[in-house]
C-alpha cells in the first residue's frame, strides 16, 4: 500500500512542472526607449512596467491588472507609494484583452519623489480603483530606468 502510494506521488510530480517561473525584474533599453518590466521572462506575465523615451524626463508606469470595476477609456487616479511617499497620478484604462479587467497607464515626471523613495526601499504600492498591488523592488535597476530616462 505504502509503495503504491509512493509511485503514485511521483507520478504525480512528474506530471507536474517542477516549478513555476517567478516573476523578476528586467531592464532593456534602446537607443529611443527603455523599459524595466516586473514579469516572468519570454511570457505574456506582467504585473507591472516602467517605460520611457530617452531623455524625456518622463516614466510612463503600466499596470496591466487594474480594477474590474473600470471601464475602457476612463480617467482614473494611479496611487504609488513607497518608503513613506505617495504619489496620485492621472491615469487612464484600456481594455485588457488577456482577462476581465482594465489595464491603467499613467505617466510622471523621472524627479517624482516616490521614485527616489522606491530606490531605498524594498518595496512598492500601486493602487487602482479598489485594486492595491504590492511589488518588490528586489534586483529592480529603477536606478537605470531613470538615468535614462532623465535629460542630461
Amino acid at each position: 500500500m505504502l509503495c503504491r502510494l509512493s509511485a503514485t506521488l511521483l507520478l504525480i510530480a512528474l506530471a507536474t512542472p517542477a516549478s513555476a517561473q517567478e516573476r523578476q525584474w528586467s531592464l532593456d533599453a534602446s537607443d529611443q526607449d527603455a523599459y524595466l518590466i516586473f514579469g516572468v521572462p519570454e511570457s505574456d506575465d506582467v504585473g507591472i512596467s516602467f517605460w520611457c523615451t530617452v531623455q524625456k524626463d518622463e516614466v510612463n508606469i503600466f499596470v496591466p491588472e487594474g480594477d474590474p470595476k473600470q471601464k475602457p477609456g476612463q480617467a482614473v487616479d494611479l496611487i504609488i507609494s513607497a518608503g513613506g511617499e505617495t504619489a496620485t497620478l492621472k491615469g487612464r484604462t484600456e481594455d485588457n484583452e488577456e482577462g476581465a479587467t482594465t489595464s491603467v497607464e499613467a505617466k510622471a515626471p523621472a524627479d517624482l519623489p516616490v521614485f527616489a523613495a522606491m530606490l531605498k526601499a524594498d518595496r512598492f504600492h500601486v493602487k487602482t480603483g479598489e485594486v492595491d498591488n504590492v511589488f518588490p523592488l528586489i534586483d529592480a535597476d529603477l536606478r537605470g530606468l531613470l538615468d535614462v530616462c532623465h535629460k542630461p
